[in-house]
């Protein structure tokens, strides 16, 4: 029977909708399989279909606008200073047409990553089956890719690890397969894959590794162009040669099986050893700057390029090279916040500090503009990539890095309590630990840093000094849902709880918002929204897009002036003096050290910047103990013994030649915050020394013990200067007796030339004022001179002698012959 070239299309069509349909449906099997398992192990509930659940899992590939970027047509991003960062997603591409790529550099490719691309339908059925089983073990989770699922992974829907996105790549690989060439699809992976040392694409990577023009290559030079692609970092060709040739050597024995090259070809190639050219100077392009600006403006419709994602998308990416109908977009001039020579000079300082592959912290610098809310640095001491061995990355520690802010978080507890009437002058228990009733089913225990006597202390000097145990019974006192409302208000954006040790740090946030925050205390209490994109330009140069300082006021002046003052002391004479710049140039701060000293910090601020430091390891909580950072051995990390230095190395780069401005004045009303509250002296009279001091202590009153001899056990207040019940200001010295538990020892005064009736009057006031019931009589020694008569001329015992209840007084007065 004879069947047309027709039919034959319609039947290849139909084998194709059916194989897409089969596999479809084999990974709506494998979501069910999965969501059943987690229904049994109780992490999901059994709620609602099949359909819902293939909904869910796997995208409506064909409603989708699966558009290849046209990677000739890029918008580009400039800095602040006019630095060219790049084109969005492509940094030192040359796209070039299939046609001219040759064919041993396809081969070349096709046999190191994909040699069944030209025959499959874009799907590695074992990577995704590896996928569930990883999932279900609970082990690592990875699945392999074919060239399509690569595509779809950079370019559609992200890298996350999760069993959910391996099915939805493997849909929409399917789809993609259908929708395009196999040709298509290979040209446009061929010109856009990274492969290392910013090249992106086959011809950028000839001319980088090689000098070379693709058509140049040896075999050899063809076969070690891929070994890149899967790491960057750790196949790197220049860096790692020895483990990039044993990697080339298996890609030319697999040209050889897959017939590109012949087995004497491969043999000799073999024997080619692996020589690239020398790096050419770059200019750092700041991947996270240009990753942040294109996540900016393609997830926020603000910036006028459409309400969609996928209008946004061709707004800056252009039209999909295939669509010969589709006019406009692309070609956008996006200038970022950023400055370029800082977000160097950060960069450096950072790496100084903490030296790649060092396998130790690292840091992360961030700096907004106090004006204008405009980011200035957000510099990351990790390179961006994939390579987590080789220390990268995808993720910008300063803006995404979301990590535990130990006591830079209370500058908001001080806040929230000043807006609560609790005044800077206030007075608090220092002791440690403290253990406070907060409303939980145990009692919350607080701890110092370090250890410290007893004592109180102001509010004020809490901050300066950076003593938690104060600031625990602050946030106990004003409640963590205020505090976490008050950092919220000045502009923290990250997901807070409202646990009491909030103030202490306890939940997550990133550089670049702690410096967004702390700079609406620089701005008096107006806040002013952090922003990178400044401006955007079409391609013909017209403004679709102006940035907008909008201020608002968040915080009662005289509150922000009070903040500030006291930060500024903070530096001065607090944990923060190893930050101070000049004595001359005002500025104000905060450290920070998080439990166990796994995240310090330093966040501080002069009038026209803010910048916040993080010091840390990137994946994990890790104790910063007996570490070498900068080249100095440090046995316990804190913010203000790393973190500090290096903002104020930063920030010295950062004055050179910036104008000395002062914070302003401080606001009429400030003194209210400034006021010392009075409070009742409690009465402890019959207390244990103990508690009596506790409980002094917690009404805000220093207290100074002297010991006196009483029959009252020992260690029993026996009375208070002020008594209890009289207010006096927080602050005051309570003088505590304390009982020595030893009996009274009563010295007979000396009487000797009193009058009788006034030595009567001592002898009582004594047995009243001692508690003793000694007694006394008197015997007469008769005299004939007036003068003398009824004076105390000698006591038995004599003056100084000891007595007690069972001692007799004998006074000798005399009495003069006549007298009655």
């Amino acid at each position: 029977m004879d069947i047309s070239i027709h039919e034959v299309e319609r039947l290849e069509r139909s084998g194709r909708r059916f194989m897409a349909a089969a596999i479809l449906a084999a990974l709506t099997m494998i979501a069910a399989t999965w969501w059943g398992l987690m229904v049994f192990l109780g992490t999901t509930s059994a709620v609602g279909t099949v359909d819902d659940l293939k909904a869910e899992w796997i995208p409506d590939v064909e409603s989708m606008a699966l558009d290849l970027p046209d990677i000739g047509s890029l918008s580009e991003v400039f800095t602040a200073d006019g630095v060219l960062l790049g084109k969005l997603n492509e940094r030192n591409s040359q796209p070039l047409p299939l046609d001219e790529i040759p064919n041993l550099v396809i081969g070349a490719v096709l046999s190191a990553e994909d040699a069944d691309f030209m025959g499959h339908n874009g799907i590695d059925y074992p990577g995704v089956a590896r996928a569930f089983v990883e999932n279900v073990g609970g082990g690592a989770r990875q699945g392999g890719s074919t060239i399509t699922q690569q595509i779809v992974k950079l370019n559609f829907i992200g890298t996350e690890a999760t069993l959910k996105r391996k099915v939805a790549e493997a849909a929409i690989a399917i789809e993609l397969e259908r929708r395009f060439t196999k040709e298509q699809l290979l040209e446009f992976y061929l010109n856009s894959v990274f492969f290392g040392n910013n090249a992106y694409g086959v011809q950028a990577a000839a001319e980088v590794y090689f000098g070379k023009a693709l058509d140049e290559l040896t075999i050899a030079e063809a076969a070690a162009l891929p070994v890149p692609i899967r790491n960057p970092s750790l196949y790197d060709l220049r860096s790692n040669p020895e483990l990039a040739t044993r990697i080339r050597d298996t890609v030319i024995d697999q040209m050889v099986e897959e017939g590109y090259i012949t087995a004497l070809e491969g043999a000799e190639a073999k024997d080619e050893p692996l020589l690239t050219t020398p790096p050419t100077e770059t200019p750092d392009l700041a991947p996270q700057v240009l990753i942040a600006a294109k996540d900016a403006i393609l997830n926020d419709p603000q910036y006028g390029l459409g309400a969609t994602y996928l209008q946004r998308k061709r707004a800056v990416f252009g039209c999909p090279a295939y669509d010969t109908e589709c006019e406009g977009g692309g070609g956008l001039k996006i200038y970022v916040t950023v400055d370029m020579s800082l977000q160097r000079r950060a960069l450096e300082i950072l790496q100084q500090w903490f030296p790649a592959g060092a396998n130790g912290p690292t840091g992360a610098i961030a700096m907004v503009d106090n004006r204008t809310g405009a980011t200035v640095v957000m510099a990351s001491g990790l390179e961006y990539g994939t390579d987590i061995e080789a220390g990268q990355r995808q993720y910008d520690l300063a803006t995404k890095g979301r990590r535990n802010a130990g006591s830079s978080f209370k500058p908001f507890g001080l806040v929230a309590a000043l807006e609560q009437g609790i005044p800077l002058n206030s007075y608090w228990d220092m002791t440690t630990p403290q253990f406070l009733d907060y409303g939980g089913v145990d009692e919350w225990e607080c701890n110092n840093a370090g250890t410290n006597p007893p004592g109180i202390t102001s509010l004020e000097d809490a901050l300066i000094h950076s003593t938690n145990t104060v600031f625990c019974q602050v946030s106990v006192a004003v409640g963590g849902a205020t505090i976490r409302e008050v950092a919220q208000r000045m502009g923290i954006k990250s997901p807070l709880g409202d646990f009491p040790s909030i103030v202490l740090g306890a939940y997550e946030v990133s550089p670049l918002e702690m410096a967004s925050a702390y700079s609406t205390l620089a701005n008096s209490g107006m806040r002013v929204d952090n922003y990178l994109i400044e401006r955007i330009e079409d391609a013909d140069g017209n403004v679709v897009y102006q940035h907008q300082v909008d201020e608002r006021r968040v915080m009662e002046e005289a509150i922000a002036a009070a903040v500030v003052n006291t930060m500024q002391q903070a530096v001065s004479r607090g944990t923060g003096g190893r930050a101070v710049l000049n004595p001359t140039r005002p500025q104000a701060g905060k450290t920070g050290t998080h439990e166990n000293y796994t995240d310090v910090w330093f966040v501080g601020f002069i009038p026209q910047y803010t910048t916040s430091v993080w010091v840390g390891f990137p994946d994990s909580q890790v104790e910063m103990r007996n570490i070498t950072v900068n080249g100095v051995f440090v046995p316990r990390a804190f913010g203000g013994s790393v973190a500090a230095p290096i903002w104020k190395e930063f920030m010295q780069i950062v004055v050179a030649g910036l104008p000395v401005q002062d914070f302003p004045p401080d606001p009429d009303g400030i003194g209210v915050y400034y006021q010392t509250p009075r409070a009742e002296i409690p009465d402890v009279v019959g207390m244990d020394i103990e508690d009596a001091e506790e409980e002094l202590r917690q009404a805000g009153f220093e207290v100074n013990i002297t010991l006196v001899n009483s029959e009252e056990d020992e260690d029993t207040v026996l009375s208070t200067d002020p008594e209890a019940g009289q207010r006096v200001r927080q602050g005051t010295t309570v003088e505590v007796e304390v009982s020595n538990g030893l009996a009274p020892e009563v010295v007979l005064p000396d009487l000797i030339g009193l009058d009788r009736n006034e030595a009567r009057s001592i002898l009582a006031a004594l047995r009243t004022e001692s508690g003793l019931d000694f007694s006394w009589t008197v015997e007469t020694i008769k005299v004939t001179d007036p003068s003398v008569d009824a004076l105390v001329v000698s006591t038995s015992p004599a003056a100084g002698s000891l007595i007690d209840e069972e001692t007799t007084v004998v006074m000798y007065v005399n009495r003069l012959v006549g007298s009655g």
